[in-house]
């Protein structure tokens, strides 16, 4: 009877860590009783391992490194070979939101690995502030031709067009996006940081975007009225969302009185 325990202990030890590692679910270190578990997005090994043995003496370490094992197996056979799929920033209360069926989402990572039609993906908050700021880091290009990143925002419509999510930035109402890539405002490249300014207490409302440090010039959004979500378009590329502060690579493109998303009233309380 003591040997299922420790096993079942285990075995839920090892699926809270990988969930940790992979960014589905952010927690304190006490969760797992006296368990250092820590944040483990990052997925360090020796601190994951150690984890798992106080659960359970060992089986769940074991636990934790086969499901790794599978989940680079995983990773290396798609499009985005080589690419940790939890990507490399910690997610904090904002996550990613709706997206298109195409765009796979791991933590603050988003992929579509296709030059195809690509897709959308929200914030799980609007902007609440008057002026915030975020970014886009470029983590893999696997299209050299055919892929683009369009980052702006747009209006999160419940119900609205079934394919709304699979229309570009700008190509629907209250929608405006930038586009890189494919004969966009600049090239696409791996390594690239896109830094994104919205500000709501002007009317009309205006989006600046940086590319690698450099202001780029765009035309004036136009019919951006009620709640915005920051909002990305891919094809045929990887990128981590920099939606908190210490996130940011980029942090002197932000202009003063800007800031990081704020979590909505709801996430606030709870």
């Amino acid at each position: 009877g003591g040997a299922a325990v420790a096993a079942g202990s285990g075995a839920a030890a090892a699926a809270l860590i990988i969930e940790l590692e992979e960014g589905r679910r952010g927690l304190p270190a006490n969760v797992v009783g006296a368990t250092s578990v820590g944040w483990l997005v990052d997925g360090r090994e020796n601190s994951a391992t150690a984890a798992a043995s106080d659960a359970d003496g060992g089986a769940a370490a074991e636990a934790v490194r086969s499901a790794r094992q599978a989940r680079a197996k995983a990773a290396n056979s798609g499009s985005c070979q080589g690419l940790p799929p939890g990507g490399d920033l910690r997610p904090g209360a904002i996550l990613v939101g709706d997206r298109a069926e195409c765009i796979e989402v791991r933590g603050l990572r988003l992929s579509c690995p296709g030059s195809g039609s690509g897709g959308r993906a929200l914030a799980s908050v609007p902007v609440v502030q008057d002026r915030a700021y975020w970014e886009v880091h470029v983590k893999l290009v696997t299209a050299e031709l055919g892929s683009r990143l369009l980052v702006g925002v747009a209006a999160n419509i419940p119900g609205g067009a079934g394919d709304i999510l699979q229309q570009e930035l700008g190509a629907t109402p209250r929608s405006f996006g930038v586009q890189f890539g494919a004969g966009g405002a600049g090239a696409l490249k791996t390594g690239d940081v896109l830094g994104v300014a919205f500000d709501q207490a002007v009317f009309p409302v205006t989006v600046t975007i940086w590319h690698n440090g450099s202001l780029v010039s765009a035309p004036l959004p136009r019919g951006l009225k009620g709640e915005m979500w920051p909002a990305l378009f891919l094809s045929g590329c990887a990128v981590d969302w920099a939606l908190g502060e210490e996130h940011w690579t980029s942090s002197k493109s932000c202009p003063d009185g800007f800031s990081a998303l704020m979590p909505s009233r709801g996430l606030i309380g709870d």
